[in-house]
């Protein structure tokens, strides 16, 4: 049994934060992250996506992106925004409508039912848990593998 697993930290909120949904201004919304104030997506996942696309709107109009000094700014400033992202865990299930069924959190939560997540570690469990379900064929072995969450695989 592994019992050190590098699993997102849940975040325990106290405060009162805006929850976003499709009907909200979105330069408010990316005013309020550039503020470095968290969001909660509190409609589809969909939203989620759309504000991460936005984001990249945002930061292509406002900050160089052409020498690599420049693009790792973007990617860092990307991050920090994108990071403040967050998702409502309620039972181990993700509270937004229409989102992905993601097996890690019952397994690598199974005490805490009621936390949040950034959207983008959400994202990487998502892939991480289709690529545990569908296992990956590496052309040298004759079976498929299923990576558990954190383990790196080569895909090349």
């Amino acid at each position: 049994m592994i019992t050190n697993i590098n699993k997102p930290q849940a975040i325990e909120i106290d405060e009162k934060i805006l929850l976003y949904s499709g009907e909200i201004d979105i330069k408010y919304t990316i005013e309020h992250l550039l503020d470095k104030k968290p969001i909660i997506i509190s409609g589809f996942y969909s939203e989620g996506l759309f504000l991460l696309k936005e984001i990249h709107k945002y930061l292509k109009l406002n900050l160089p992106n052409k020498s690599f000094k420049e693009q790792q700014a973007y990617r860092a400033e990307f991050f920090k925004l994108s990071n403040l992202i967050l998702l409502e865990v309620v039972n181990q299930k993700l509270l937004v409508k229409k989102s992905p069924s993601i097996g890690w959190l019952k397994k690598l939560y199974p005490e805490n039912n009621h936390f949040y997540l950034s959207f983008p570690q959400i994202q990487g469990m998502n892939s991480s848990w289709q690529w545990y379900e569908k296992g990956i064929s590496i052309p040298v072995l004759r079976n498929k593998i299923h990576p558990y969450y954190g383990i790196y695989f080569p895909t090349r």
